[in-house]
């Protein structure tokens, strides 16, 4: 009680402390500080409690982060005063950083209070610590980066059924319901379902709008921002309660696992979006720790059943996930096998019922798609490669380059395979058949939407895999790996929380930090980072070279090395300086005119950014007439050959030049024919001189309607 009635002074006293520093409302900074109190005291509360449950916590270090966070307002009253390039970014980072370090303190101190094993209901503060975390990013994240992808939808259907009381969204565009959460008027999305009477409906299901409708009608898209904090913390829970069928006797190396997956990106990023993904992830753990649970009786049985159902409700697609886990629950039955055949068999009624609905109101059962988006014998074993190692290693999307930390899954599940564990078998089966489904498919090459959203609901099983491996984690090689991936995690962790626009990549191959570096810099550095999106010798190289290396990396070598650790952060700061330093040295091989690190002046990108399935096409620059590319090449030994490959488009009936030159040196001119088509165009050799671009201009019209051009998919160079 005494608790409970601190917390409330505290977050009445949140927005005082805003108008205490004279911070306006619109301060991109007043939410966050405005939280601060209510933060600090969770964290505060949660501290005490921890050491009344046997935790150390150290007065010198609270005293220590006292001073820091008062020093913090300071500097955030006073901001205008430093003339600091990006204030609002860097002290919001500095916010973050605080409250990560806390926490992981915190979650030390937490350990004494699981026990020598993992009991079946984990204490409580393992439901407030993670929240108390989201609360602290959620202010910020939400003002700098407004909903996007499918998340205004989300929130519009939610408007609707909390306002009209319908799914029906016509009258919701005409008045602009959106712009209460978003800067810009929504529009329906193409192919979005037609009731028989015109009715316009979304393509997404009711049941996460259902959940956020009455939070949303109270507080807006704050309050529905405040239930996806509250389900991504109780993921978190749910997922140390299951981990004790796995690792019940190894409740420390849980614990490290568990503050990975639940307050390191990627989940850390979806804490306050509003995404299916996560209560996806909830209803998969919920659904596995049911039928797990051997003393759970009776009810267990309809926990799992109930949690299974709702999947296909909450997204069609998920009925990948429902099928296979019915089938480990009937396996799971034993006595009651009979009865859960009858339920899987009602699973199946309600997917049919599910589809026959679609089918009455929408005219389609698959709302917006077909069966041959989903037929499988379509794709070969090259996409299916393609899209499982993107899942992990893509540039924009995959979870290693999220958090490099994850690189850890693959000796883990090396290591699980090595001991048969069934914890393996729970993935291959339970979310296997999932995955496969979404590596297989190619609307996420080209889709918009946070870092591994289609693999987040395999990532608790991911996070449990960690347990086992991090038993071995005082090994040498183990630490210097540890460390190697731990530091930049951390970097980009702040980077992605401060600047949150950031994790919506542009569907085009490459990443806003890849993107902002290769421009910064002009050198190509995408060329060394795996995309499925733009596939390159990256793509399958580095996922199993890194792979090979962290599965070596751990088990050697075996002794306790000191100096490990320190070894390892140095790995890493000499990992990127080695990748900026080879970007400059390492002669060009193969350009991509869209790449950003290629000077444009003109053109435009094709196709356009917001373009699904990017690999129907040739992906490449519009160079129209008068425009003009300008490479910096890095010159290899020898003569350069330049080769394009490229296509004519003729609006008018004429002939444009394309004039490649060295810096202001022409080297050669070609003519393209009408009727030509894709073709290789092969220049020189040349000689090359370091420092000196390549230009690739095309001539002038002699009017400014009617443009011809050139789209240039790419450019090889063969240094002879």
């Amino acid at each position: 009680m005494r608790a409970a009635l601190a917390l409330a002074v505290a977050a009445l006293a949140g927005p005082g402390l805003a108008r205490l520093l004279a911070l306006e409302a619109a301060d991109p900074l007043a939410g966050t500080v405005a939280l601060v109190p209510l933060v600090a005291a969770g964290l505060w509360q949660l501290g005490r409690w921890a050491a009344s449950h046997g935790g150390r916590v150290s007065p010198q270090r609270l005293a220590v982060e006292g001073i820091l966070l008062a020093t913090w307002l300071l500097l955030v009253a006073r901001r205008d005063t430093l003339g600091l390039p990006y204030a609002e970014e860097v002290l919001a980072a500095g916010w973050f950083l605080l409250v990560g370090h806390h926490a992981f303190r915190l979650l030390l101190a937490l350990r004494p209070s699981l026990g020598p094993a993992l009991g079946r209901r984990p204490p409580a503060a393992f439901l407030w610590l993670p929240l108390l975390v989201y609360l602290a990013i959620l202010p910020w994240s939400t003002s700098r980066r407004p909903p996007d992808g499918d998340e205004p939808y989300y929130l519009l259907v939610a408007h609707s059924l909390a306002y009209d009381g319908d799914a029906r969204l016509g009258d919701d565009y005409a008045a602009g319901e959106s712009l209460r959460f978003m800067p810009r008027a929504l529009e329906p999305q193409l192919g979005d379902p037609v009731g028989p009477d015109g009715e316009t409906y979304s393509r997404h299901n009711v049941l996460l709008p259902l959940v956020l409708a009455l939070p949303y009608r109270l507080a807006g898209a704050s309050g529905a921002y405040l239930v996806m904090a509250a389900l991504t913390a109780l993921l978190a829970w749910w997922t140390l309660r299951l981990a004790r069928h796995y690792a019940a006797r190894s409740p420390g190396e849980v614990l490290l696992a568990w503050g990975l997956f639940a307050l390191a990106p990627p989940l850390l990023l979806y804490s306050h979006q509003v995404w299916v993904e996560v209560p996806a992830a909830l209803l998969v753990v919920v659904a596995l720790d049911a039928m797990l649970d051997a003393g759970g009786g009776r009810r267990r049985w309809w926990t799992a059943l109930a949690a299974i159902a709702l999947l296909p409700l909450l997204k069609l697609r998920f009925a990948a996930l429902a099928a296979p886990l019915a089938l480990l629950a009937w396996w799971y039955g034993g006595s009651r096998r009979r009865l859960l055949a009858a339920a899987a068999a009602g699973v199946a009624l309600l997917v049919g019922g599910i589809l026959l609905f679609n089918h009455q109101l929408y005219g389609n059962a698959l709302k917006t798609y077909s069966l041959h988006d989903l037929a499988p014998q379509d794709r070969g074993l090259q996409d299916y490669l393609l899209g499982a190692s993107g899942l992990l290693f893509d540039a924009a999307f995959g979870l290693v380059p999220t958090a490099p930390i994850w690189l850890l899954v693959v000796p883990a599940l090396a290591l699980l395979a090595a001991r048969r564990h069934r914890l393996l078998a729970h993935l291959a089966v339970g979310v296997g058949p999932y995955m496969l489904l979404v590596a297989s498919r190619r609307e996420w090459y080209g889709g918009w939407s946070p870092p591994f959203r289609y693999g987040l609901v395999a990532l608790p099983l991911l996070a449990l895999a960690l347990a086992p491996l991090l038993a071995e984690r005082r090994r040498g090689g183990a630490r210097l790996l540890a460390a190697a991936l731990a530091a930049p995690t951390v970097a980009l962790a702040l980077l992605w929380l401060a600047v949150p626009g950031w994790t919506y990549d542009l569907a085009d191959g490459g990443s806003h930090l890849l993107d902002h570096l290769g421009r910064e810099l002009r050198a190509d550095i995408a060329r060394f980072v795996p995309s499925s999106i733009r596939p390159r010798a990256a793509s399958w190289l580095v996922p199993a070279a890194a792979s090979a290396l962290a599965i070596a990396l751990w088990w050697r070598p075996r002794r306790r090395l000191a100096w490990a650790p320190h070894l390892g952060l140095a790995a890493a700061l000499a990992a990127v300086a080695g990748g900026v330093w080879a970007a400059s040295h390492v002669p060009t091989r193969v350009v991509e005119p869209e790449d950003p690190w290629v000077g444009t002046l003109g053109g435009q990108l094709h196709p356009p950014t917001w373009t699904e399935d990017r690999l129907r096409f040739r992906q490449g620059w519009v160079l129209a007439e008068g425009d003009r590319l300008v490479v910096p090449l890095v010159p290899g030994e020898g003569e350069a050959v330049l080769t394009l490959l490229l296509d004519f488009f003729e609006n008018e009936p004429r002939i444009p030049t394309l004039t490649v030159r060295a810096g202001q040196q022409p080297l050669a001119h070609w003519q393209p024919t009408s009727d030509s088509g894709w073709q290789r165009v092969r220049f020189g050799p040349f000689p090359w001189q370091p420092g000196v671009p390549l230009v690739l201009a095309l001539s002038e019209p002699p009017s400014a309607e009617g443009r011809n051009g050139l789209l240039i998919d790419r450019l090889e160079v063969d240094w002879q």
